[in-house]
């Protein structure tokens, strides 16, 4: 009998956890139903470089073509403020050419969009600037009227009244590609090599069974007939290996591998210079 009313009890107890168990699981799908639909809109509407599609709904990170070229930007969501300015912006490929390209769209030489700013007159804007004024000033959402509404959609910055595409396609000035516009590239031409190891991501260095993927090159050359691409950490074991190589505060200096201008990356943590 004893037995019989400990089980008894036990399939009570789990009656009243299961119940438990499923409001806590509604309760935070609930909670991040609109980063979920912020990034399906990404999704649906946008070329999607990475991650491949569809990607697990923990990954709020997506990277975004932006112009004919290669250049991209890496975008991170803001899990508890899906239409807040995003956590992490990272523009990738952006060259003079691609920007004075834009600037030339927007004077009406070629077809297209282009960034918000003074390129309407056909003056080269630099995108990264451009980005971080727009998001400088973020509208809070709390508007008293209709009327306040209506102008805000009409400013320059970043709102939350407008989804996380409508304020890049505004920052940008006009629809970003999509895979099905006509005009889009093949993906391969998004996929920035580093100019030192010839890979797109670096494998990550962990004995971990994941789907983590490697960083981007994200060092480049300031030489505009250059313009090259580097991993920072091969950037950084290439530098080390230059006696010229200088080091100054945080960061070591030396020439860039294919055109000798001076190159620069932060120094890796337990590095020594000898």
């Amino acid at each position: 009998g004893e037995d019989i009313n400990r089980t008894g009890a036990n399939g009570a107890s789990n009656q009243m956890v299961l119940p438990q168990i499923h409001h806590q699981l509604t309760n935070t799908l609930d909670k991040y139903q609109p980063l979920f639909d912020e990034l399906d809109d990404l999704d649906s509407h946008l070329w999607i470089l990475e991650p491949s599609l569809p990607a697990r709904r923990n990954c709020v990170e997506r990277r975004i073509a932006l112009w004919e070229g290669g250049a991209s930007m890496v975008v991170a969501l803001d899990p508890d403020n899906a239409r807040g300015i995003p956590v992490m912006v990272r523009f990738l490929g952006v060259t003079m050419a691609t920007m004075r390209a834009a600037a030339n769209a927007a004077s009406g030489d070629i077809g297209g969009g282009t960034v918000e700013g003074d390129i309407s007159k056909g003056e080269v804007v630099d995108w990264r600037t451009s980005f971080a004024e727009f998001v400088s000033e973020e509208e809070d959402g709390t508007l008293d009227s209709v009327a306040s509404k209506v102008e805000s959609t009409n400013l320059k910055r970043w709102s939350t009244e407008r989804s996380v595409r409508a304020n890049l396609e505004r920052w940008f000035g006009s629809p970003l590609p999509s895979p099905l516009s006509s005009s889009t590239e093949e993906k391969s031409d998004f996929l920035v090599e580093c100019g030192i190891c010839y890979a797109h991501r670096l494998p990550m260095e962990d004995d971990n069974d994941t789907e983590e993927e490697g960083p981007l090159p994200e060092a480049k050359c300031a030489n505009p007939s250059c313009n090259r691409h580097y991993h920072e950490s091969c950037l950084f074991e290439w530098l080390h290996s230059l006696p010229t190589a200088r080091v100054s505060f945080d960061r070591i200096f030396g020439s860039c591998p294919y055109c000798c201008e001076t190159v620069s990356v932060k120094i890796r943590n337990g590095a020594k210079r000898h």
